[in-house]
């Protein structure tokens, strides 16, 4: 059970709320146990006491007894419900957040080992399969065994010591039928993990890619995979529902089992006078109760096994570690003295083809240099290095004067930023996308960041204005609109070095001529490197480089 423990142990910070709940479902199980024995003592002494059997029979008690453990198992199970689902909501919060946390370093290179919805399947179904872990097995097995504790203690104070065989009746169905579902369920329940995620990777790639999948003619296939998916799914699903009935149904047998013998029992104290009537129920209807718990344990251990699954998966993404680690001892720049490549060669895999060889660029305050060249000549690969999403093999980069690598990404990023190729915008509203930048950012601010961006003419004519929404991925808006947005996201935190990859892709020549008047003055105050295909489609620049076959070639900078 190593790969439990881990979540274990994480939920420490909850134990308050989940022993509450625990002592709760005792207790639950307790009055419930109580309510049966003490009703049948009270029943069959009452019909005693009424054939002249007994005689002094004290009423009031009892029947206050009675009524005090009815309210009590209402309440209690109302109570138990209640904290521990609070306890388990609370902890897979935490979870959630910790699987984060352990995604939030990993490097682009890294992250793409996993697709996205594999990782929307790990935070979301897998992490909720987990409240089995604390609601169904923990829970139930130290439920099942303080009653039975508790059930003895009762025996021995009430009833003949022979009554306690019926305690180790339900003490052996305890340990044998959860190993019985253990090793049962296992493979159903790991199979199970396995189906649902490839589930949820289909329908979620489906729906991202329902238009390619239309116009290729591949929807009929895409939906047979997922049919074949789901049907691995119900079939796991179905197998663990089996044995899931099996062991309800051999605790069902185990607790008739011993309700049989403590009548057995019974019948040989009545016959010695080792105990009377009332007794004989009582421990019978005790047993009873004392049985329901044990029912708990079957349902609950066949699901082990996909419990485990689901964490493995979810420890598979918490161990990996990212490519390029945080420096033990990080180094901040007193003051951003913009950006030098030195010496830099990247090439993608040990065998594969150099894509930047020997590099030497210096980017200065206040100058704009442009590079550009054609498509897969290695322009991102330059941004990748600056920005440390990748290691070159030889060289490094450097940002006023501190090598990357020695630098947190914190302190990287407060002196860098970079307007990338993929455009990410947050299904909100635009002010919100903007603020994301600078939380404390005036409207002013918003509408002048827009006005550099030239966006401000399109916010004006929306009747919402900056509180439009701009849907998942920037839906609503077109892919020009949405660029656009990116870049004022920027302009508006206003780093000291920027890098742009295509900032005026997808904008006619127009919006381009006065998107670099307004920007013009913002970059003269700032060390800025613009990557482009052509000089064209770019700001205008103090310096010109292109890049081809891996190196720097200088160009004359247009006027």
């Amino acid at each position: 059970m190593k790969d439990l423990w881990p979540f274990l142990k994480l939920s420490l910070p909850r134990l308050p709320w989940f022993a509450a709940g625990g002592l709760l479902a005792v207790l639950t199980v307790a009055a419930s146990t109580g309510l049966l024995a003490l009703s049948g003592w009270f029943i069959t002494a009452s019909a005693l006491a009424g054939a002249g059997l007994i005689l002094g029979l004290d009423v009031y008690r009892p029947a206050g007894g009675i009524r005090a453990l009815a309210i009590t198992r209402t309440l209690g199970r109302y109570a138990e419900r209640l904290v521990n689902h609070e306890a388990v909501l609370r902890h897979l919060a935490d979870l959630r957040s910790w699987i984060f946390r352990r995604l939030a370093p990993l490097d682009p290179g890294t992250l793409a080992r996993f697709r996205s919805a594999d990782l929307l399947q790990r935070l979301v179904g897998d992490i909720d399969t987990l409240d089995g872990l604390f609601l169904r097995v923990i829970t139930p097995t130290l439920t099942a065994v303080l009653a039975l504790l508790g059930g003895a203690v009762l025996f021995g104070l009430l009833a003949p010591f022979s009554a306690l065989w019926v305690i180790a009746l339900l003490a052996f169905a305890g340990l044998v039928l959860p190993a019985l579902a253990l090793a049962l369920g296992r493979a159903a329940g790991e199979r199970r993990t396995r189906a649902a995620a490839r589930v949820r990777e289909l329908a979620v790639e489906g729906v991202q890619g329902l238009a390619e999948l239309r116009v290729f003619g591949a929807l009929g296939r895409h939906r047979r995979a997922l049919e074949s998916a789901e049907s691995d799914r119900a079939h796991a699903e179905g197998g663990l529902a089996r044995w899931g009935a099996l062991g309800d149904a051999l605790a069902m047998l185990a607790g008739l089992a011993a309700v049989w013998l403590a009548l057995w029992l019974g019948i040989g104290w009545l016959a010695t006078g080792q105990a009377g009537a009332p007794i004989v129920v009582l421990v019978i209807l005790a047993t009873l109760g004392l049985s329901e718990a044990l029912g708990m344990l079957p349902g609950a251990y066949q699901r082990v096994g996909q419990i485990r699954s689901a964490a493995r998966r979810l420890l598979d993404v918490a161990n990996t570690r990212p490519a390029l680690e945080e420096p033990k001892t990080p180094v901040a720049p007193a003051s951003c003295e913009g950006l030098q490549l030195r010496q830099v060669v990247l090439r993608y895999g040990e065998q594969g083809p150099p894509v930047l060889q020997g590099i030497d660029l210096d980017v200065n305050t206040g100058e704009t240099v442009l590079i550009t060249g054609a498509s897969g000549a290695g322009k991102t690969s330059i941004l990748s290095v600056a920005l440390r999403l990748v290691a070159p093999q030889e060289g490094e980069a450097r940002v006023a004067g501190v090598p990357v690598q020695d630098m947190s990404y914190q302190d990287l990023y407060s002196q860098l930023g970079a307007l990338t190729q993929e455009t990410v915008l947050f299904a909100d509203t635009m002010a919100n996308n903007l603020r994301l930048a600078r939380p404390e950012a005036t409207e002013e601010q918003l509408h002048q960041a827009l006005f550099i961006a030239g966006l401000d003419d399109f916010v004006q004519t929306l009747g919402q204005g900056l509180d439009t929404q701009v849907g998942e991925g920037g839906a609503l808006l077109s892919g020009g609109q949405a660029r656009r947005l990116a870049l004022a996201r920027l302009i508006l935190r206003d780093p000291p070095l920027v890098i742009l990859d295509e900032p005026f892709r997808g904008l006619d020549p127009a919006t381009i001529i006065r998107l670099r008047e307004r920007m013009a003055p913002w970059l003269a105050q700032r060390a800025a490197l613009v990557i482009a295909h052509e000089e064209a489609t770019a700001p205008m620049a103090d310096r010109h480089y292109r890049l081809e076959r891996g190196q720097l070639q200088a160009q004359q900078p247009r006027s």
